[in-house]
């Protein structure tokens, strides 16, 4: 039930579908406790994880019939989408999940969410075996979007999920609750900029929702240096995000 918008009532065909994006009006404006910024928060990243798929997913089967050059940096895009989600599950599991069980002192809480990351690896790992391997000029767009669906939906579930959990965090220390999301954010950021700071920001939507949120917060600076220093390095690359570095939405080429 998370996972599927009927398209034909969109005008517009971009990036907040096929797979919904998750909603945080609910809880995302109220500061009584940690667990309901850590949600918003959460819940923002996840929505970066969404747009970036569902760019793939929109794109995969359009793009121009032998032109290498476009097939090779749509791979390039779907490996970097792969190795940021990677490396996003890798700190909760290694970070933040153990933290959160220790502030909360239930050993398993968060075993649910760590087995839903095990339910999309499969196919996630042929994905991404797939981006890493095809020749350019044997790129099948039918079946990088069979690819996509095969792991999509256990996928959204899971990112969908795991705010209601976070949620539910309200009845433990908030200040405890915050520190461990921010060693967690802190983690995340070691990464390689150049394969991952230019998706983080092409997939941020500062209008979502109205513009509530400010997700990357970052001085007014950073996405200069995303697009003209970090972003550099595989330009062709980022045609396929569904915004800006500067967080505004754009056109999809090949949607």
């Amino acid at each position: 039930m998370y996972h599927r918008i009927n398209i034909a009532v969109m005008p517009h065909t971009w990036a907040d579908q096929p797979f919904t994006l998750i909603n945080t009006r609910q809880f995302s404006q109220d500061s009584s406790h940690a667990a309901y910024y850590v949600a918003t928060q959460m819940s923002l990243a996840h929505n970066g994880i969404i747009r970036g798929l569902n760019s793939i997913s929109l794109q995969a089967p359009n793009l121009p019939a032998g032109d290498t050059t476009v097939a090779r940096d749509f791979l390039i895009y779907c490996q970097c989408w792969s190795e940021s989600m990677h490396h996003h599950h890798d700190a909760e599991e290694a970070i933040f999940f153990p933290e959160i069980e220790s502030i909360t002192k239930i050993k398993g809480l968060m075993e649910q969410n760590v087995e839903q990351h095990r339910a999309f690896t499969p196919g996630f790992d042929d994905f991404y075996e797939y981006s890493k391997t095809c020749q350019p000029g044997k790129y099948d767009g039918r079946k990088m979007k069979a690819l996509v669906e095969a792991f999509a939906e256990p996928l959204i579930k899971h990112l969908h999920d795991e705010i209601e959990t976070i949620r539910a965090l309200d009845k433990y220390n908030s200040e405890k609750i915050r520190q461990a999301y921010r060693r967690f954010e802190k983690s995340l950021m070691a990464t390689d900029n150049y394969r991952i700071a230019p998706l983080v920001f092409g997939t941020a939507d500062r209008s979502f929702e109205g513009g509530i949120h400010d997700f990357p917060a970052v001085p007014f600076f950073v996405p200069y240096v995303i697009n003209y220093v970090f972003g550099m390095r595989y330009r062709g690359v980022w045609r396929f995000n569904p915004c800006t570095s500067w967080r505004d939405r754009r056109e999809l080429p090949y949607a």
